[in-house]
């Protein structure tokens, strides 16, 4: 009953345009527990009801007819949840849109002394080994080499177009880097794209061969493959394959999309495959495994294939965190490298699962009240050091 009269506070605060920032975090987290009917400290059938009725007679769901029904499509299309997740769509829409009307000077107050959230921050290290930090640097032209341009578009891209591929350095390579709490995006030398994570790297060749397209990878990356073609003697054409490489397991894409966590502090590696298909292989042994759409290559001391909920391990590429039955430790370290900050989290602790959803371009202080608001543990923020209890 403790969380029923916490909850039915504040929808009453809510319904008088009273809620902090912190309370909408936290219906946001319950009503996603709701919708996902995950096990937990949940309200019975009738309290839900009552709950999405008071939210509905709100003045504030009723004002905008508009932007409610438009909210409520985005909502719908991005979580392809079931009917029966109704609840959370209705309630995250009154959320949504009571939380941007809030005036800007009191959000600004409350997150004034926030940690503010990763953003477009990487270093790319040229062939002769000049390193650029592309956060200083405007759109347009960044560097020439050897017949290529690179620069960087309106998006904030990083963008190689080869304007005489006969003077490029075959051998040359760069190598794009992101520290904690900075992302980067490119399109590479053929067309394919690559969306990098905080602390990752993506290392490529100038100009790709003619037989093979290869890059080598650490950290996270998200991959739009260009498709590629040679044309054989008797006229026939070949698809040149492209292959990205990790410490332990080589990826052969032809045109696809998928995403590669290869972060040393996981036990396994794991490759996601959005659409497409994709060849696995573990290099110490030469194991290898074939992926169809939404299913995902573990790659530890062998390779296994599961059924994996892409929308979840995508979610960064698209500007969210989603946590679902996940451990404390694997959260924080997702918090860690995007907020740049240090960890201090008990072993036990760290084995508490979660569920819920915040956007990454959100203060630090969203994820810790999201992870608080569940009362299973306490942390505490000084400086730039979590610290859970």
């Amino acid at each position: 009953m403790r969380m029923e009269k916490k909850l039915s506070d504040i929808l009453n605060k809510y319904h008088s345009n009273k809620c902090t920032p912190e309370e909408i975090q936290s219906l946001e987290t319950w009503f996603e527990e709701i919708a996902r009917g995950q096990p937990g400290e949940e309200p019975d059938q009738q309290t839900i009801e009552n709950m999405l009725a008071k939210i509905k007679r709100s003045p504030r769901f009723n004002a905008s007819p508009q932007a409610k029904s438009a909210l409520l499509k985005t909502l719908a299309r991005r979580y392809r949840v079931a009917a029966a997740s109704l609840v959370f769509l209705l309630v995250s829409v009154a959320v949504v849109y009571q939380y941007s009307r809030r005036p800007a000077e009191h959000t600004d107050r409350i997150t004034s002394n926030d940690i503010l959230p990763g953003g477009d921050k990487a270093i790319l290290t040229l062939a002769d080994g000049t390193s650029i930090a592309l956060n200083d640097q405007q759109e347009g032209l960044i560097s020439r080499q050897d017949g290529i341009t690179i620069s960087k578009n309106g998006q904030g891209m990083l963008v190689y177009v080869t304007e005489a591929p006969e003077r490029a350095a075959r051998y040359a390579t760069n190598t794009l880097t992101t520290p904690r709490g900075g992302s980067h995006q490119i399109i590479l030398p053929d067309g394919s794209k690559a969306w990098l994570n905080a602390a990752s790297s993506l290392s490529y060749p100038l100009v790709f061969s003619k037989h093979e397209r290869r890059v080598r990878m650490t950290g996270e990356v998200y991959f739009e493959i260009a498709k590629s073609s040679i044309k054989q003697s008797d006229g026939e054409k070949e698809p040149v394959p492209f292959f990205v490489e990790t410490d332990k397991q080589t990826i052969q894409v032809l045109g696809t999309q998928f995403n590669v966590n290869s972060y040393t502090s996981y036990p396994t590696e794991r490759t996601t495959l959005v659409e497409g298909k994709v060849k696995v292989i573990y290099r110490a042994t030469g194991e290898y495994k074939f992926l169809s759409p939404n299913m995902q290559a573990q790659v530890a001391d062998k390779i296994q294939v599961v059924k994996t909920d892409v929308t979840r391990n995508v979610a960064w590429k698209n500007g969210d965190f989603i946590f679902r039955n996940e451990p404390l430790a694997d959260i924080l370290q997702e918090v860690m490298r995007w907020y740049d900050v240090d960890i201090v989290c008990p072993e036990h602790l760290g084995k508490i699962r979660f569920n819920g959803m915040v956007s990454r371009k959100k203060p630090l202080s969203a994820i810790i009240q999201m992870i608080a608001s569940t009362d299973k543990v306490e942390l505490e923020v000084k400086e730039r050091r979590i610290t859970v209890r």
